[in-house]
């Protein structure tokens, strides 16, 4: 999606492994218009929301004073805000946190203030550059080095419409990183805690997983099969009580091309914090169906489809349950031969 740039600057931390950082600050903000610029920022958003394993949190009050988030409810609230001061506040933030981290290091960190579908989003990250090559206009081979916006490890990303509404407590996002190395200094760079929603999370994830198959066009027999896939990773991962990693649930159910499964986990809407602990009244939907009107209900286990139990019709849009059990053959004949009469009576 494209973002509407409002605010941007590029600062340097530069800082090696076990050494305290260093801050080199940019003389002003960034030209908006800039497209090189813009295309920038809206490469990040695009490499950051394509990525599946992030937290979702909010601003946690006893890290307020020494976090971001003073300086970026200001930003948020003043319409008149210096950003580029703001921006530099953030910077002291940031260096504070990496000098107490020894293996934290540096590179370009880019702050931008932009929207897109009236939401506005406040996004830190830091880019660093690596090694390419190109041809000069000699036709010679060159070395051209370059921003790795793919590769990028360190990103925070704050929804400042939805914080300032205050309707929910999940308006922050960060990338998760290996072995969870943004905990060690970029989250608390951020003053966030995670919020932990793990039923939520387990709806949601059937959610996605539903609609990614939906989206593929599987047959029925192989969407029957990924659902199963999916419950038993899950179930097992609730059994044990331990976090279900997304990426590891994408490579372990569709190896074919985890990516797409993964893209959809980064999509997903609601969004799914990578980590959590399934639980198992929310994997119901991967293992039964159900459904509901003002005066009935339905509810069956997803293998009296597979076995074509229950067939459904869209054309007539009806229901076909067959091979019923004696007992429940005998109730609805009761019930139907007493439904008859009372409607024979009244006529």
């Amino acid at each position: 999606m494209t973002q509407k740039l409002l605010n941007a600057v590029v600062h340097k931390l530069e800082k090696a492994a076990g050494a305290p950082a260093r801050i080199v600050e940019a003389r002003a903000s960034l030209d908006i218009q800039d497209e090189p610029l813009q295309t920038l920022v809206n490469q990040v958003h695009a490499v950051y929301g394509s990525r599946e394993a992030k937290s979702y949190g909010k601003f946690d009050p006893e890290l307020s004073p020494v976090s971001a988030e003073l300086h970026l409810k200001s930003l948020r609230d003043n319409e008149n805000a210096d950003f580029l001061e703001i921006s530099k506040q953030l910077m002291r933030v940031l260096k504070d946190k990496s000098d107490g981290e020894n293996f934290a290091t540096g590179g370009h960190v880019l702050i931008a203030d932009s929207s897109a579908a009236n939401v506005r989003w406040a996004v830190v990250v830091i880019l660093n550059n690596k090694a390419g090559t190109t041809i000069n206009e000699d036709l010679k081979v060159i070395q051209s080095p370059y921003l790795d916006v793919d590769g990028i490890r360190f990103a925070g990303r704050v929804n400042l419409t939805t914080w300032g509404e205050g309707n929910t407590e999940r308006y922050i996002s960060f990338l998760k990183g290996k072995k969870n190395e943004v905990s060690q200094y970029f989250q608390k760079f951020l003053g966030c805690s995670t919020v932990q929603e793990d039923l939520n999370d387990t709806r949601n994830l059937v959610k996605a997983v539903k609609e990614f198959s939906a989206k593929q066009g599987l047959p029925k027999a192989e969407h029957e099969n990924l659902l199963r896939e999916v419950y038993k990773f899950a179930e097992d991962k609730a059994t044990a009580k331990q976090p279900l990693d997304l990426s590891e649930l994408a490579n372990r159910v569709w190896p074919r091309e985890p990516a797409e499964l993964k893209n959809s986990f980064a999509q997903a809407d609601p969004p799914i914090a990578d980590g959590f602990i399934p639980r198992k009244r929310g994997l119901d939907g991967l293992t039964r169906f159900s459904a509901k009107a003002s005066n009935w209900k339905l509810e069956f286990d997803r293998e009296a489809i597979q076995d074509h139990t229950i067939r459904f019709n869209p054309d007539d849009e009806t229901l076909i349950i067959q091979n019923l059990p004696p007992e429940v053959l005998a109730n609805l004949r009761a019930e139907f031969s007493v439904n008859e009469e009372e409607e024979n009576i009244a006529d």
